[in-house]
Formats: C-alpha cells, structure tokens, sequence
C-alpha cells in the first residue's frame, strides 16, 4: 500500500499513508566512491537494505519518480542507497559502470547500519540489468538477498540486433519487433565506448553524446560519416550500427574488435546466469517498448531463481494504473508483495 500510493496518483491514501507512517531522513553521500542518495526510515538505528539503480535517465538519482520510490521503501522500513554508477545518466553502459554498481552493493552491505550484511537489490530498465549482473559476482557471495527489477535486457548481443535490424530471434526465428529510438542510441555509446581509447573512440563517443535523447533518428549522425576517416576497428563498429539488413547482422558482429565482443559478453546477465543463487523476481509489460519478456524468459533457462511476472500495468519501467485493468494491476500488487517478502 505504502508503495503504490507513493508511487502512483492516489492523492487521499497516499496523505493518509503519510500521516501514518514516519518522514524518510534523506541525504546525499559517497559510497564506494559515487555519488549516492541515502534514505533512511525515520526511526529505528538498523533496518533491511535494498540498493536501488535506476534506468538511462539525465537526472538519475534525482529523476522524481526515483525519488518518490526510494522515499516510499524508506516509509515502509528499508535503508535505500540509490547510486549514480558512470555512464548510466549518459545511457554510456561500461564495464567500468558494473565495477561502480558492485562496488556500492558491497559497502551497503557492509554498512553497520544494515541488517544481517546482505542486501536487496532493485533495479529499473538499464538498471536491473546491472543489478543482475552485480548479483552475479563471485565477490558478492552470500550477501544479496534477493534482485526484482522492471524490464531488463539479459543479452546485449539481442539488443543490438533488435535496435539495428527491428527484428528479435524468437525460437530460431526472425520476428519483428519495434523500439524506442533511444535504445539504439544507448546501445551505439556503449559499445563505442569499448573501442579501444584513442581518437577513433573519442570522435564516434562525441558524436554520439552530442545526439539528444529524444532524437528519432539517432545514429544519422554516423551514418553521415565517411569510413575513410576511421581505422577498421571503428569502421567495423558503425557499418553493425548502421545496417539494418538482418541477414548481414551476424557476420557484421562477428566484424567487430573482440575487446567490443568481450564487453557485451561481460554486460550480458545470461553470460553467467548459473551464478544467480538469489530470487530473482522480474516484471516486464506484454510488449516493452525497449527490452521483450522474452529476455527474461531466456534468463530463467538458465538460472535456478527466477520468476517473471508479465501484467499491462507497465510501460516499461514506469506503472500506470486504469480502472479497467483490475488484472494487471492485481498481477503487479502481488509482484510487489513478493519483493518485499524476499527482500525483508
């Protein structure tokens, strides 16, 4: 209750949820090195923790809906570090990004202030994914108790063929499948940001940073660039960005430097899937508008944990609630109750 009234437009039980229940303390910290928001239940000297990493987003830890989450855990008895690891306000995904993300989950879970040494984990879009990925580090052994996130992407190799070509390999066969334009300029930063540093990297990440986000075309800008004036490597990384012929697809990869193959292995949580030892409870609509359910589904193929709960009360990573849709939103209440079982 606490959750979707603070989370949704329910004016009346959200006021009464907030007389009911103590003002969260928030503040601004650093925890292993980033740039954190703390929010802290406001009584009480120890309490269960969750470590929250939000989707692409400008504003990161400071995206209002972000907030009003983080907020609303802290009401209903959780510590909630929400951290802005590098690259995830860009929509730049690095390994230097996961690092961050594990880097923080180990030092809240090692914070005295947190019950039992373990953690939660909960993650939007992007964000899950990299909360999966976490979950999956050897070094982390013991102390996640459970990861829920909305919408993730477990194999990047997908997601790039899926924002390059619109199609989606769906048991051995092409399927078309259509997304927001922003995902193909995320994926286009990320990878170009594994190129190996020097002034290829640097032109084809300065191109691509300078494209806004609500671009509908965003890799025109590399399309409009002549090959003549990159070293193979980077040729190779924008003849994949900029086809769009699904036959080519895989040969096109197969093209690219293996540092850029190696990154989106290590940025794919189905790479090490049998590594999840921890619940893993995943909600997605019907049809995302950047990652498929299918990508879960793929997931739960190979690790032991994890449930997917799939309801249209969400769009994307953000739910909305209508009169009509008593089901879906019956489907996403219990998928909150059981993150919250697991996570407490």
């Amino acid at each position: 209750m606490i959750l979707l009234s603070r989370t949704s437009n329910t004016p009346v039980v959200g006021w009464l949820v907030g007389v009911a229940t103590d003002e969260p303390r928030a503040g601004e910290t650093m925890i292993a090195g980033q740039p954190t928001t703390l929010v802290r239940p406001g009584a009480g000297r120890s309490w269960p923790a969750v470590v929250f990493v939000n989707g692409v987003t400008r504003l990161g830890r400071h995206h209002p809906d972000v907030e009003r989450l983080a907020r609303a855990l802290a009401r209903a008895g959780y510590l909630v570090a929400v951290p802005d690891p590098p690259g995830l306000r860009q929509g730049t995904l690095t390994l230097r990004t996961l690092a961050a993300t594990t880097a923080v989950v180990r030092a809240v879970a090692e914070r005295s202030d947190v019950r039992g040494g373990r953690v939660a984990l909960f993650g939007v879009s992007v964000g899950a994914s990299l909360a999966l990925l976490a979950a999956e580090k050897p070094s982390l052994a013991g102390r996640i108790r459970a990861v829920a996130g909305l919408a993730p992407y477990t194999d990047l190799v997908h997601v790039v063929r899926l924002t390059t070509t619109a199609v989606y390999v769906k048991q051995g066969r092409f399927e078309r499948y259509r997304t927001k334009p922003f995902a193909a300029l995320v994926i286009a930063r990320s990878l170009a940001a594994a190129l190996t540093p020097g002034r290829d990297r640097t032109l084809l990440l300065a191109r691509l940073l300078a494209v806004p986000d609500d671009a509908p075309d965003p890799l025109a800008s590399l399309r409009a660039l002549h090959e003549s004036r990159l070293r193979p490597p980077a040729r190779a990384l924008v003849r994949l960005l900029v086809n769009r012929d699904p036959a080519r697809f895989d040969s096109l990869y197969a093209a690219l430097p293996q540092r850029v193959r190696l990154a989106a292995t290590m940025l794919s949580p189905i790479s090490a899937a049998a590594r999840l030892q921890a619940r893993v409870l995943i909600a997605s609509a019907p049809h995302d508008k950047y990652f498929p359910p299918d990508e879960t589904r793929a997931l739960a193929r190979r690790a032991p944990h994890v449930a997917l709960t799939v309801t249209p009360t969400l769009q994307h990573a953000i739910p909305h609630f209508s009169v009509g849709d008593f089901g879906g939103l019956f489907r996403f209440d219990g998928f909150l109750v059981r993150v919250l079982r697991l996570t407490g």
